[in-house]
């Protein structure tokens, strides 16, 4: 149980660290919107963050358990590629919601 807490956490700092970077380069890009679009970008894509940390530190735990125990591998193992693993499919997520984002509120600057 410790051994999936500590992958969920060392998940959720990663996931903590990739959102304020996302999040920095929404505010950089987010510069020609007017006020009303570009709060409403920013404040969907940090609901956006905000879930992908949750759902990320929540199943890099769970998967890490059912990769070491359907393997048999120890959980040392197991943890670094569940978290890369998750960790690449996060980033996929937010780009495509991003862009799903964009879509939704920025037909116009």
């Amino acid at each position: 149980m410790a051994k999936t807490l500590i992958v969920s956490a060392i998940t959720a700092l990663l996931m903590i660290l990739l959102g304020v970077f996302w999040m920095l380069m929404w505010l950089v890009g987010t510069n020609g919107y007017s006020e009303s679009k570009g709060t409403a970008i920013l404040a969907s894509n940090l609901v956006l963050v905000i879930l992908s940390i949750i759902v990320s530190s929540a199943a890099s735990g769970w998967l890490a358990n059912m990769l070491a125990a359907r393997l048999r591998w120890p959980m040392w193992a197991a943890a670094p590629v569940v978290i890369l693993a998750v960790l690449g499919v996060a980033v996929i997520v937010l780009f495509a919601g991003s862009l799903l984002i964009i879509a939704i509120f920025g037909r116009t600057r």
